[in-house]
């Protein structure tokens, strides 16, 4: 029997591939139909889940950013649900407060598996088409192929995004990533006993949420280079100046109740990390969020190298890359 196994499943009742390593025990299921969203890590056999999962296929419909691995694109709020870019105009349906779009236009839709494999791990690729959803094309009048690849190996799982553009036009661009950590990570623990850990110097000033366009230096408990204790502290901010002297800027989840960390790298294509700790402090999870660019990019008034704003042109595809590994 090969070590690496990819099977088709159900969560819920929604069709959905479970890539596994049978040596490590380990184990990823992906919900392509809805999001392709990443919506179990898990072991098995040491009773670890690592992402905070539904209880109901209804609960998943209902809330599709508010479980597991959300796919953004674009990441996070849009002012007014609309931008220029290039002399044309790019409108989103308001989904929150009467005033701003969030969280993008693929995470509810379904997505095709495109390929697998089990050569020396296991792996899916999902894609969307915007030619094939005129929700897509009814707010990013481009004709462009979003591609997810996930990759299981013993307790690590590599994940690729991809962004083709195959008009001839240039497309804005920007993705991110919501994944919902749960905190504690083991029943034995507690939050108190829990940590959260990014590298940035710097912090976007924000005005209800949006970024005003200033930075200031990350201070007191938004100052997340060192372990900082999620007892107690609710964060909802966006962080940038990150260190990537390790190829990646790595973020921590530290449970050390149970001895059991999350390391979460992402790539230099991803500028700005947002860190979610819920609406009370009682929330169960940490959200650990990396993005291309800043949340509202296109409606800033500064460079793309400060926002993040990508610009793909005709034939030109984008690639990010970026990893969650567990030690336990």
């Amino acid at each position: 029997m090969s070590r690496f196994q990819i099977e088709e499943g159900k969560f819920h009742g929604a069709d959905a591939v479970i890539l596994k390593d049978t040596e490590s025990g380990w184990e990823g299921t992906v919900i392509p139909e809805i999001g392709s969203n990443l919506i179990s890590f898990r072991s098995t056999g040491e009773g670890i889940d690592v992402l905070t999962t539904p209880g109901s296929l209804e609960e998943l419909k209902a809330n599709t950013t508010g479980w597991g691995f959300p796919v953004l694109m674009p990441p996070n709020r849009i002012e007014q649900g609309k931008f220029t870019f290039n002399g044309r105009e790019y409108i989103f349906e308001i989904n929150e407060k009467g005033k701003y779009h969030i969280h993008g236009i693929v995470h509810d839709l379904p997505w095709r598996v495109v390929a697998t494999s089990t050569d020396g791990a296991a792996s899916v690729t999902t894609a969307i088409r915007s030619d094939e959803h005129p929700k897509i094309k009814g707010s990013y009048p481009h004709s462009f192929e979003l591609r997810m690849t996930f990759s299981l190996q013993g307790k690590r799982m590599d994940i690729t995004v991809e962004a083709e553009n195959f008009g001839s036009d240039p497309m804005p661009f920007g993705v991110g990533f919501h994944p919902y950590f749960n905190v504690p990570l083991s029943p034995s623990s507690s939050k108190e006993l829990c940590t959260v850990q990014v590298p940035a110097k710097q912090l976007w000033e924000l005005d209800d949420l949006i970024p005003t366009g200033r930075r200031l230096p990350v201070a007191g408990d938004r100052d997340l280079r060192q372990p900082k204790t999620l007892s107690g502290v609710m964060l909802d901010d966006v962080f940038t100046d990150l260190d990537f002297t390790q190829g990646a800027s790595v973020a921590e989840l530290k449970d050390n109740g149970a001895a059991i960390t999350v390391r979460y790298g992402a790539g230099k294509e991803f500028k700005h990390w947002v860190v979610w700790t819920g609406k009370t402090p009682q929330a169960p999870f940490v959200c650990l969020e990396p993005y291309t660019w800043v949340t509202n990019a296109p409606n800033l008034p500064l460079p793309p190298e400060d926002t993040g704003l990508i610009v793909l042109q005709g034939g030109e595809t984008f690639t990010g890359r970026m990893w969650v590994e567990i030690i336990c």
